[in-house]
């Protein structure tokens, strides 16, 4: 398994190199910050002059750990984890990984993701999943409501976010009475920008509760507000 992490990592690497940019060297740098065997303990300082962006994840009762964005597809991001797992996600929410015990193959119907629409929330998301040990082709339907706004803090910062909610359904994928095939998916973002800067979903019944924080956006959003230095 370390062998494919390890050509994993590489193959990532070796695509962003066949670019030149500023950009692509950035994320290179924030690959080899994030491979670092290590929980997340950066400072302020360590992510804002990091020019790649790093994300803080816990998944289940793990420790936290840090991603790396590695790679942008389009309206897909990739992120690296220091043991190699790859998440990418699609405006905030998992529709693929590589490298778990059971991986996410393919998320359908990205279009109607609500994170996706610019003027207003799609309320409702039916999709098929493709999840390795679970099955192929697998309906899934969410319904999603806007809590409203409260107050979260990140990085010692308390900021006003919108809170979204996804009820997921799950279907039965075996002939015996399954249990757990529903959950509650929460998203956060920033009440007057809009933009995502944290989560807590799963994408099966049996898989991991994973809490995301966008670092690099909370401290970009510190640096709007003057709380910390340009």
């Amino acid at each position: 398994m370390k062998n494919k992490h390890f050509l994993l990592i590489v193959s990532l690497m070796s695509l962003l190199m066949t670019g030149c940019s500023s950009t692509t060297q950035s994320y290179i740098k924030t690959i080899r910050l994030a491979l670092k065997d290590r929980s997340v303990n950066y400072t302020l300082d360590e992510i804002a002059n990091n020019k790649g962006d790093l994300m803080q994840i816990k998944a289940g009762e793990r420790d936290q750990a840090s991603l790396g964005l590695a790679f942008i597809d389009g309206d897909k991001h990739r992120w690296v984890s220091g043991d190699g797992v790859v998440f990418t996600l699609h405006h905030g929410v998992i529709v693929q990984t590589e490298g778990l015990d059971r991986d996410l193959y393919y998320t359908g119907n990205l279009l109607r993701n609500p994170l996706s629409g610019k003027d207003r929330l799609a309320y409702e998301w039916d999709r098929k999943v493709d999840i390795e040990g679970t099955g192929f082709g697998l309906p899934v339907f969410s319904t999603w409501r806007i809590e409203g706004e409260e107050t979260k803090d990140y990085l010692g910062f308390s900021i006003r976010v919108l809170k979204l909610s996804e009820q997921v359904s799950f279907p039965d994928s075996t002939p015996f009475i399954e249990t757990g095939l529903e959950w509650e998916n929460t998203y956060y973002l920033d009440a007057t920008t809009k933009e995502l800067l944290a989560s807590k979903q799963k994408f099966s019944p049996q898989g991991d509760v994973y809490d995301m924080v966008y670092l690099s956006r909370v401290v970009r959003l510190m640096k709007s507000k003057g709380v910390i230095a340009q």
